[in-house]
C-alpha cells in the first residue's frame, strides 16, 4: 500500500464526512417512522398510498448522476450545503398542508435532500479518504447511531405532542447536515491531488458557469454515466443494491403501515427502527473484518440475500419482540452490505470518476426504491398487504438468483474485489 493510501484522514475531516452522512441518513429514517402515520390518516386507498409514499426518490432517480458530476466538477461542498438547507426546511411544511399533492411536493423535496447528502458522503468516502473499506465501514457505523436517536426523538414527539412537534424535530435534526458540511476543507485541485488522489476539487482558474447551465443535467454525463455498466464489477454491485432497496423500502412504508394496523403506536415503532438501526451499525464494523475471509461479492450477495427473505416473511409474526429480533438480523446483514458495496463500487471506477460512479449506483437504487411501493400497493389493492410481502419477496429471490448466475459468468470480479 502506498504511503498516500495508508495516510491517516485528519479527524476533523472524518467528522464531518461521517456528520454529513449521520444527519442526512437519519433524516430519511425519521421520515421512514413519522409520514407514513401521517399519510395514514387521510384515510387513502393502498395504490394511492404506495403513490405517496413511493414518490421520495424519485427526484434522486433522475438527478443522482448530475449531482454526483457536480460534486467532482464543482466540489462536494457547495452542492451538499444547498441540500442541507432543503432538508432543514421541508419537514416544517407537511402539517402546513394535509393534502395529498402537497404532501407529494414535501416527499420530493425531503427525499433529494436526504438522498444527496448520502450520495455527498459516499462520494467524500472516494474523495477524501482513498474509498477504503475502513472508512466506509465507520461512515456506515455512525449513520446507524443517527438512525438510533433519530426515529425514537420523533416517534415519541408523535405521541407525546403530536405531528406539528415529531416534524419539528426532523427539522432541528438537519442543522447537523449544515453545520457538517460547513466544517469539510474546501479543496483546490492541485491540494487534493496531494492528499488524498481526489477531493472537493474546485478550480479557480475555470471559467464561471451560469446558474442555469450548472443546475441543467448534461446527456454526455448521463451517457459515459452509463457506460460504466459495461464494467462487470459495477453492473453486479449496482443489481444486487437495487434489490437492497426494494427491501427498504418495503420495510419504510408498508412495513410501518403493517405496523400500524397491529396496534403498534409511534414510539414502539420509533423503538423498533432504532433497535433495527443499532443492529444495522454493528453490521457495518463486521465488513472489512469478513471480507478478508469471504470472497467479497458473494458475501454481498449472500448478506442481501437473506436480508430479502427476513422482510419478505414479516406477516408471520405477530409478537413485537419477535417483530424486533428479526428486523435486527435483516437490518445486521443490510449493516454489512453497505461498506461493502460503498467500497466495491469506487475501486471500479477511477478517481476522476467517484461521483459519476456513485450517482450511478444512487440512480440504480432509486428505480426500486419508486418502483417496489407503487408495485407492492397495487398489488395490495387486490390480494391484500399481507400477501404483498410475500409475492414481491418472491419476486426479489428470482432476481437475486438471476444476479447469482450472472456472477459465475464473470470469476473475474472476485480478483477486483480483493482490495478494499
Amino acid at each position: 500500500m502506498s504511503s498516500i493510501e495508508s495516510a491517516q484522514v485528519p479527524l476533523r475531516v472524518q467528522c464531518a464526512v461521517y456528520g454529513v452522512g449521520m444527519f442526512s441518513t437519519t433524516m430519511h429514517f425519521m421520515a421512514m417512522t413519522i409520514v407514513p402515520l401521517w399519510v395514514v390518516q387521510l384515510e387513502l386507498s393502498p395504490f394511492i398510498l404506495g403513490i405517496v409514499l413511493g414518490c421520495r426518490p424519485v427526484l434522486p432517480l433522475l438527478y443522482s448522476i448530475h449531482t454526483g458530476v457536480l460534486m467532482d466538477r464543482i466540489g462536494a461542498k457547495r452542492v451538499l450545503m444547498f441540500f442541507a438547507i432543503l432538508g432543514l426546511i421541508t419537514p416544517l411544511l407537511y402539517p402546513t398542508m394535509p393534502f395529498v399533492w402537497a404532501i407529494i411536493v414535501f416527499q420530493l423535496m425531503w427525499g433529494i435532500a436526504d438522498s444527496m447528502g448520502w450520495l455527498g458522503a459516499q462520494i467524500l468516502v472516494g474523495q477524501l479518504m482513498q474509498g477504503r473499506a475502513i472508512y466506509a465501514g465507520r461512515l456506515s457505523f455512525i449513520s446507524r447511531v443517527g438512525n438510533i436517536v433519530g426515529p425514537l426523538l420523533v416517534g415519541a414527539a408523535w405521541d407525546i405532542a403530536g405531528p406539528s412537534a415529531a416534524f419539528g424535530v426532523a427539522s432541528a435534526w438537519g442543522m447537523g447536515a449544515v453545520i457538517s458540511v460547513l466544517m469539510l476543507p474546501a479543496l483546490t485541485r492541485q491540494d487534493s491531488a496531494q492528499s488524498s488522489g481526489a477531493g472537493d476539487v474546485v478550480d479557480p482558474s475555470e471559467p464561471k458557469k451560469s446558474v442555469f447551465r450548472i443546475l441543467v443535467p448534461n446527456l454526455s454525463d448521463y451517457t459515459s454515466a452509463f457506460r460504466l455498466l459495461a464494467i462487470p464489477t459495477v453492473a453486479i454491485t449496482a443489481a444486487i443494491g437495487m434489490m437492497v432497496h426494494m427491501g427498504n423500502n418495503i420495510q419504510g412504508t408498508f412495513y410501518v403501515v403493517w405496523l400500524n394496523q397491529m396496534g403498534i403506536s409511534g414510539t414502539l415503532i420509533g423503538v423498533l427502527i432504532a433497535i433495527s438501526s443499532f443492529s444495522a451499525s454493528l453490521g457495518s464494523l463486521l465488513a472489512a473484518p469478513l471480507a478478508r475471509f469471504f470472497r467479497p461479492y458473494w458475501l454481498l450477495w449472500s448478506v442481501v440475500f437473506v436480508a430479502l427473505i427476513l422482510i419478505a416473511i414479516t406477516p408471520l409474526f405477530g409478537s413485537f419482540v419477535v417483530l424486533a429480533v428479526v428486523l435486527s438480523l435483516r437490518t445486521a446483514l443490510n449493516g454489512v452490505h453497505q461498506p461493502l458495496v460503498i467500497s466495491l463500487m469506487l475501486k471500479s471506477a477511477g478517481t476522476e470518476s467517484h461521483g459519476k460512479v456513485m450517482g450511478l449506483r444512487a440512480t440504480a437504487n432509486r428505480v426500486t426504491s419508486v418502483g417496489a411501493p407503487i408495485m407492492m400497493g397495487a398489488v395490495a389493492e387486490f390480494i391484500g398487504i399481507e400477501q404483498s410481502f410475500y409475492l414481491m419477496g418472491a419476486i426479489a429471490v428470482l432476481a437475486m438468483v438471476m444476479v447469482a448466475w450472472t456472477m459465475t459468468r464473470h470469476p473475474e470480479i472476485h480478483t477486483s474485489g480483493r482490495d478494499i
